[in-house]
């Protein structure tokens, strides 16, 4: 008996090929074959007369067949019109071969057969006229026998689905069908536990699913998505409560009280004030830290907004209790800038911090005494790369893991530094601003702090898209003034593939031409970490005055005189990336200008630029992000192995996001560990989808 856990290559007429090509659609057994849902639909409700079709159309027509005329043309393409008349006018009915000169078939003979003049049939395609010829690139059709026979695929809503070379729309079609009306009814329905919510119609799941496919009008389909949508985010929503719940179940060891000791000193060494939204934070953190549960926070700010300063609040109050913390970055340039700004910062109050970098630990003599100091907890803060989680270090009292840039860290390695102490608090960082629908979802089991507002004394980089000429005129303009400035590429070398200025190439140009009376400096991925600080270090200490890079400098480097940005080829960036480049300049008082440079030839170049110009706002760019490039992908690159949903959209369905996290929260409130017998469906869903994540859900 089919379940839907059963292989899709057990259905009749599939076999082992054919769910080789259904796996590459992600579908592997009857449970993906039915939440294998529509991309869009053909609405064929419609039937329009051929008098009154109209060109660049996509539509449905009906008619009787009439003759047939066919044409070659050069490299074997062939084409073959058809006569199809109703009561008042006649189109052609177009359809494309391309033939095999090696055998002489009649590659239409099937076609011809089933267009047999005097037979009815009904056509959805695309409408064109050339020549005062009118028509229809079929894109499907179907024969009828006589003009009143009933049609199984017209006068209906469409689904269309993604599909590979091997299996084509008639056949996915076809076994979804077959598949919703053998074990679409036992899909699991929660709708019982979700109370009533604005317009979205209660539906039971099976029914949802079977709207999706096969709805009555397109205002169904949206309902049916949203009510299927409601459960996914709502067993999501759950799963990440009960890891909330989870954490609180473990009381750390650690205990804090805020002495002022070492807090009060720090405040008075910075030459600022903090801003409401840091203050805000720091209250939220130190909240979090006094509690007896075990910390689990995401600090998320935008590019220069302060959240170093924060963290190193909670770092202080750390140490000042007499324990140990640890700071992690992605890269050694990242780690070194933390460490020089924690040095500056904590100039003065005699708390030793050290560096710990693959760099700084291959010298024995320091390893050596770096991890004694850790071992024995003079080391009171470790700021390093991933080279902190290795096996050999060892903390004698570690109480807190701050991870900067923490998307760009594997789930594993984060486990790896939260393995390093026993119940540590976390506090997760980024400057990735990310919509508040996507935050909830992804890091719905943290608890968020978010700085808005900019430290005062920060001015607004300004953006223009450019030509060259222009922006190197502009950069020299500053580099006379003393400032410094950076140019972007988005490849190293040469590539035959894509006609695109290259960072090494232009770097030799550049420092002979238009910058041949300053001082140039390449930065790029593929040089020794050593050779990327040396760099670092001569362009912040004004060695260097034009630092031509890759995106390598996309993250962490403070270069306060540094005023112009240009990005070549900008086109080829997304819009995160470039907020983030657009970061390294604007960090002190003065006036900073970036100059985009690119082919703006595609809408979505056009629109990218737009957006960076008209607003340094990091949210709002992630909110246009999010509508360019869709959710998945910024998934991707904000954490891997995140569940995909079936129906739920991380743009449209916000509030239901919002919805589901309440409504969730009360259900495991209620019932903790879901034992009671109205939740068993909940739990076994639960585990079903996220045994595997389950435990790694808290590590963000």
């Amino acid at each position: 008996m089919l379940t839907l856990d059963s292989e899709v290559q057990y259905l009749k007429g599939i076999g082992p090929r054919r769910s080789r090509a259904f796996a590459k659609l992600g579908i592997k057994t009857l449970e993906d074959m039915v939440t294998f849902f529509p991309v869009q639909y053909q609405d064929r409700t419609n039937v329009i007369s051929i008098k009154d079709i109209c060109e660049q159309l996509q539509g449905c027509i009906f008619g009787r067949v009439g003759k047939n005329y066919e044409r070659v043309f050069s490299q074997g393409l062939c084409l073959l019109d058809i006569e199809i008349f109703d009561d008042v006018s006649m189109l052609h009915a177009r359809f494309f071969r391309k033939k095999n000169p090696y055998f002489n078939i009649d590659i239409f003979a099937a076609l011809k057969k089933s267009f047999a003049i005097g037979a009815f049939v009904y056509i959805y395609g695309d409408v064109k006229i050339e020549r005062g010829i009118k028509f229809i690139v079929v894109n499907d059709y179907e024969i009828v026998k006589n003009y009143n026979d009933k049609s199984l695929s017209f006068n209906k809503i469409i689904p269309v689905y993604s599909a590979t070379e091997e299996l084509n729309q008639k056949f996915i079609r076809n076994t979804v069908k077959n598949v919703l009306d053998t074990t679409g009814g036992l899909y699991p329905d929660m709708s019982n536990l979700i109370p009533d919510f604005k317009s979205i119609p209660k539906l039971k799941s099976s029914f949802a699913v079977q709207k999706i496919h096969y709805p009555d009008t397109l205002e169904e389909a949206e309902n049916a998505r949203r009510a299927f949508a409601l459960q996914e985010f709502f067993v999501l929503e759950s799963a990440l409560s009960l890891s909330r719940n989870n954490v609180k179940k473990n009381p750390k060891i650690q205990r804090y009280k805020i002495r002022k000791t070492l807090l009060t000193a720090f405040k008075n060494n910075l030459k600022f004030e903090f801003t409401k939204d840091q203050r805000k934070a720091i209250n939220e953190i130190f909240f979090d830290m006094q509690s007896i549960y075990p910390m689990n926070r995401m600090l998320m700010g935008d590019v220069g907004s302060g959240k170093t300063v924060v963290a190193l609040s909670a770092v202080l109050f750390v140490v000042e209790n007499r324990y140990q913390t640890m700071i992690i970055a992605p890269t050694e340039i990242l780690a070194e800038q933390h460490y020089l700004t924690v040095s500056n910062i904590l100039a003065g109050l005699d708390i030793k911090t050290v560096l710990a970098t693959s760099s700084e630990l291959k010298k024995k003599s320091e390893r050596e005494k770096i991890l004694a100091g850790f071992e024995n907890g003079d080391i009171k803060i470790a700021i390093g790369t991933h080279s902190l989680i290795e096996e050999r270090i060892k903390f004698k009292n570690l109480s807190l893991v701050v991870v900067d840039e923490q998307h760009r860290f594997g789930v594993m390695q984060k486990l790896a530094a939260l393995g390093k102490a026993q119940s540590p608090d976390i506090l997760m960082m980024t400057a990735t601003p990310i919509p508040r629908s996507l935050a909830m979802t992804i890091y719905g089991e943290m608890d968020m702090t978010t700085i808005m507002q900019l430290p005062p004394g920060r001015i607004p980089v300004k953006t223009y898209s450019s030509n060259e000429q222009t922006a190197y005129k502009n950069a020299i303009a500053e580099l006379k003034k003393g400032n410094q400035v950076y140019i972007v590429y988005p490849l190293i070398d040469e590539s035959d593939k894509l006609a695109l200025k290259s960072a090494v190439q232009e770097s030799e140009r550049l420092s002979q031409t238009w910058f041949k009376d300053f001082k140039v400096g390449l930065l790029h991925g593929k040089m020794k970490p050593s050779q990327k600080n040396d760099t670092m270090k001569k362009f912040k200490n004004k060695n260097l005055d034009v630092l031509i890079s890759t995106t390598v400098i996309e993250v962490g480097i403070d270069v306060p005189d540094a005023t112009i940005m240009i990005i070549q080829n900008a086109e080829r960036f997304g819009l995160s990336a470039l907020h983030q480049l657009r970061g390294r300049i604007g960090r002190s008082s003065k006036q900073s200008y970036l100059y985009l440079i690119g082919n703006l030839k595609s809408v979505n170049a056009r629109r990218r630029f737009s957006i960076m110009i008209s607003t340094n706002n990091g949210f709002k760019i992630a909110e246009e992000d999010l509508k360019l490039r869709g959710p998945g992908e910024l998934i991707g690159t904000i954490q891997h192995g995140f569940p995909e949903f079936k129906a739920g959209d991380l743009i449209k369905d916000a509030d239901i996001i919002e919805f589901t996290k309440n409504s969730a929260e009360k259900v495991i409130a209620d019932d903790p560990n879901l034992s009671k017998d109205k939740n068993n469906i909940l739990r076994k869903l639960i585990h079903k989808r996220f045994s595997d994540k389950i435990k790694l859900i808290n590590v963000g």
